[in-house]
């Protein structure tokens, strides 16, 4: 059984029990559509992972993350480098979205989602900050202090799941060493802060649609519970945040190491709610107010872009043959073909929409052509079907 395989079901055990008795029976059945099993056929013939500590995870808790793609990430008590961080953050991100919106307008980018400012009509605000000069002056302190913890730590995370594939630390460490420090140059790694719109009724609100990082590895702090997780067994969305006895993070694995680490870590599936209890009783100075809102960061590492990809360097006996092997590419191009098999769910409803539309006009076009070529046509046939039409 894998590293810490008996704490690690019972875990999942009451990973389920708790989601089967937290979410509404609308939700349960809503969601066993949203992400299809991945194959663990060939997970299954291969040896366990090696084992190794994962920082800051308790190792119950590390099972989950390669097997569902998600866990907990736990502080050091209250004076904790990470959650200090977090909590200055939290309070300058608090300063920035309140600002009119006049003044935020002055950080919307051409860059789309991937940089400054954006407003999703009744769902969120948020910017992403990818370098120090494009970052308002009111974040510039508290992003660049928390930058250089989150990017040290899932550096270091990193480094201990490629020694848990039978890999050098320098294997996958290669790819995030350089995005450790938000500097003058933009990298492919980004932080977001969100601020999430509050419901208006008693009814769970989604603000943020099922999807999967595109990634290494994603870091989340919320200020207040609201991520779901998707439980692979019980098909199910777990409210993780609402477990979180004192504060806490959660920590993902993204659809890049999915693929550098062939699947034995899977990408974890996730979404975000706006439950009526929790804003009622958010940020705001007087708790009988009307509700407010979720504030949240995501530090999210992606892999270095000029650095080349060969998985014929990231095979062991733990990995087992690449399903899809990759060479002569970056980085930066692997990212590339994943976020364009994708929509992206930081746009606003009709954009997104159109999004979805293309992709699953795509793969109809892909299934038809791939059946044309494995079912060959008959001229012959095509000749007497049409006569008898």
């Amino acid at each position: 059984m894998p590293v810490g395989g008996a704490n690690a079901m019972h875990l999942l055990a009451n990973i389920k029990a708790k989601a089967v008795g937290l979410l509404p029976t609308k939700l349960k059945r809503n969601a066993r559509n949203q992400f299809p099993n991945q194959s663990s056929q060939q997970s299954n013939l291969l040896p366990p992972l090696k084992p190794v500590k994962l920082p800051r995870i308790f190792q119950d808790h590390s099972y989950a993350l390669h097997d569902q793609g998600w866990t907990k990430v736990t502080y050091h008590g209250p004076h904790d480098d990470l959650q200090r961080a977090s909590q200055a953050l939290f309070e300058a991100s608090r300063d920035f979205f309140d600002l009119p919106t006049s003044r935020k307008e002055d950080f919307r980018t051409r860059a789309g989602t991937e940089e400054g400012w954006n407003h999703v009509q009744g769902e969120k605000q948020f910017i992403t900050l990818r370098s120090l000069e494009k970052t308002p002056p009111g974040l510039k302190d508290a992003a660049e202090a928390y930058w250089t913890v989150a990017g040290s730590y899932l550096d270091e995370l990193l480094k201990r799941i490629s020694e848990s594939l039978g890999l050098p630390a320098e294997a996958l460490g290669v790819y995030s060493e350089p995005c450790r420090r938000l500097g003058g140059k933009k990298t492919a790694t980004l932080l977001r802060l969100f601020r999430y719109e509050s419901t208006e009724t008693n009814e769970i609100k989604t603000v943020a649609e099922p999807h999967r990082d595109l990634g290494l590895l994603s870091l989340v702090v919320g200020d207040t519970p609201g991520l779901e997780c998707w439980e692979r067994y019980a098909k199910l969305w777990f409210p993780i945040e609402k477990t979180f006895e004192s504060p806490a993070a959660s920590v993902m694995v993204g659809r890049q190491l999915e693929r550098l680490s062939n699947m034995r870590y899977r990408s974890g599936g996730h979404l975000v709610r706006s439950y009526p209890e929790e804003t009622a009783r958010s940020s705001s100075s007087d708790p009988s107010g009307p509700p407010r809102y979720r504030y949240s960061i995501v530090f999210v590492l992606r892999a270095h872009s000029p650095v080349p990809v060969n998985t014929d360097e990231l095979t062991t006996s733990i990995t087992g043959p690449f399903q899809t092997p990759l060479n002569g590419m970056t980085a930066g191009e692997l990212f590339q073909e994943i976020h364009s098999a994708h929509f992206n769910i930081n746009t606003n409803v009709e954009e997104r929409n159109k999004q979805r539309e293309n992709l699953a006009s795509k793969r109809s076009k892909t299934k038809a052509a791939e059946a044309a070529h494995d079912h060959p046509r008959c001229p012959s046939l095509e000749i007497s079907l049409r006569n008898l039409a």
